[in-house]
């Protein structure tokens, strides 16, 4: 991924993207971007970064929290826990598929974003779309549920600011 241009959100802009993650994400978007933000755009991605980190990303018209952004822990997503037999294929960038799943959170809808975690260590593998809603993902016992839109080692995570 190559870094095309880079600088400081304005304040319409940063209150904006504020807003935006805001409707997704649990937790106070003030204490995940403290001083302002950086729009970096890249050949593949338009991101949202502070002190060298990437705290979210773009994809179409949506922000989207990073995992980092989610490993600070003063954000969060609604969760999918899956087995550890999945971890390597969701750590390798494919979606995440209805036998994996072992545990869905109520009430979520298809087109919401999730982090897909592991079942034995709670750690975020992956951000997802979900493509059903949790309720069709709980009876759903073959096929792909879950969207990947960015895991552990792609290259937003190894992007270097």
């Amino acid at each position: 991924m190559q870094i095309l241009r880079r600088h400081a959100l304005r304040k319409g802009d940063f209150k904006l993207l504020k807003e935006q993650l805001s409707k997704i994400i649990e937790g106070s978007i003030d204490l995940l971007f403290k001083k302002g933000a950086e729009l970096v755009i890249t050949d593949s991605f338009e991101l949202y970064a502070e002190d060298k980190k990437v705290l979210a990303f773009k994809v179409g018209e949506r922000i989207i929290p990073s995992l980092r952004a989610l490993n600070e822990g003063v954000v969060k997503l609604p969760t999918i826990t899956v087995d550890m037999g999945a971890v390597p294929y969701v750590t390798n960038g494919a979606d995440i598929m209805a036998p994996g799943i072992t545990h869905v959170t109520d009430g979520l809808v298809a087109g919401d974003i999730v982090t897909i975690i592991d079942e034995n260590y709670g750690k975020s593998l992956a951000v997802g779309e979900l493509l059903f809603d949790s309720d069709n993902i709980k009876q759903t016992e073959k096929g792909k549920v879950i969207k990947n839109l960015h895991y552990v080692n792609d290259s937003i995570w190894s992007l270097e600011l």
